[in-house]
């Protein structure tokens, strides 16, 4: 016999470099627990983070009416809506939820 491992041996190790050369592949419907599914779900979130934006642009988001979804992938959901916002004015906005390039769950947003 040659110095070929036993066929076990070689499932095993195949198994294990498939686990680890997978394991960074992540999408949004694989992190549901951390990511929202749709476009309403994410609304609080972005109001949150246009709150933390107050300081800089001196009002924030009271409310996202209507969410629309406009695309949908493993990596991003990208929605639009109205928003409504602190200095009374009425304007659209698209925001969306994405998993950056390490892996983490992000969000941002534009006023229209």
């Amino acid at each position: 016999m040659k110095d070929q491992q036993p066929i076990p041996v070689r499932m095993a190790i195949i198994a294990a470099i498939l686990a680890i050369a997978t394991a960074g592949c992540e999408s949004l419907s694989n992190k549901a627990d951390q990511a929202a599914s749709n476009c309403e779900n994410i609304r609080s979130d972005i109001i949150d983070l246009s709150e933390k934006d107050r300081a800089s642009r001196g009002f924030a988001l009271v409310a996202i009416y209507d969410p629309t979804e406009i695309s949908k992938s493993d990596n991003e959901l990208k929605c639009r809506g109205k928003a409504s916002w602190s200095d009374n004015d009425n304007t659209g906005i698209t925001y969306r939820q994405y998993i950056d390039q390490e892996g983490t769950i992000m969000i941002e947003y534009m006023p229209e």
